[in-house]
């Protein structure tokens, strides 16, 4: 999916100036055809992500047409969240991660381990304020049915090498079946995790039914939006 110049003000609702500013300082991705500017959304998500950009209801309805229904939150729901995982680096806790997840028999965890460490080397998965999202490069490669998103507070927190230069305490793991259902996710998980009161429940570690209940809580909203039942409600 292509955008234009004008497709970025619009879904971001930010300012020319703004806009120009992420491309020439930030590293927006695009490039220049016919002397307009042209924008890849799937290219564009990945650097919103990695920059920590706010996202808007309006860049998340782009990717999202073919998903109905609470995809996140069924996805924390298969995944669960668990409490007082140990490790004294990154590696350490990936492993411990790997170890908990609700995977089907025949997936190799030391496989997974590899690649979701392979992605931590290239660059830091810390998405900042002392949270991580650790995923695979390619999600495709999994084979698995139906996508989890598991949630893990760590016991310690462990330096991630995050931008912020904050220590990590908690770890969203997330495996998906398609790309296109990895960055959907992703998208959403990034925009709930933007919302004051989400990151009050994670930061005082809040129980299991709190933190999958505000998710929920969250995630209709965003879907009541993105069917034109809430407009100019505040979600985050």
């Amino acid at each position: 999916m292509q955008l234009t110049f004008r497709d970025i003000l619009k879904i971001f609702q930010v300012s020319e100036k703004t806009v120009q500013g992420w491309i020439n300082k930030k590293g927006m991705p695009c490039v220049i055809a016919n002397e307009q500017y042209c924008f890849n959304y799937i290219n564009l998500l990945e650097w919103a992500l990695e920059k920590d950009i706010k996202l808007t209801p309006e860049v998340l309805n782009l990717g999202e047409t073919e998903f109905e229904g609470h995809i996140l939150s069924n996805a924390l729901t298969r995944g669960d969240v668990h409490y007082d995982i140990t490790g004294n680096n990154r590696e350490e806790v990936l492993k411990a991660v790997v170890n908990i997840l609700p995977l089907p028999r025949e997936m190799n965890r030391d496989h997974l381990f590899e690649m979701l460490w392979v992605r931590e080397a290239m660059a830091s998965t810390a998405f900042g304020n002392g949270i991580a999202i650790p995923h695979v490069r390619n999600p495709i490669v999994l084979h698995i049915d139906q996508p989890v998103v598991t949630v893990c507070f760590l016991r310690s927190p462990i330096d991630f090498k995050a931008l912020d230069r904050k220590p990590v305490f908690i770890l969203f793991t997330v495996l998906s079946p398609s790309v296109k259902m990895h960055l959907a996710l992703l998208a959403r998980l990034a925009f709930c995790l933007q919302n004051p009161k989400m990151q009050d429940y994670l930061h005082r570690r809040a129980s299991r039914e709190e933190v999958l209940a505000e998710f929920f809580i969250l995630e209709a909203k965003l879907d009541e939006y993105k069917n034109g039942n809430g407009k100019g409600e505040k979600i985050a």
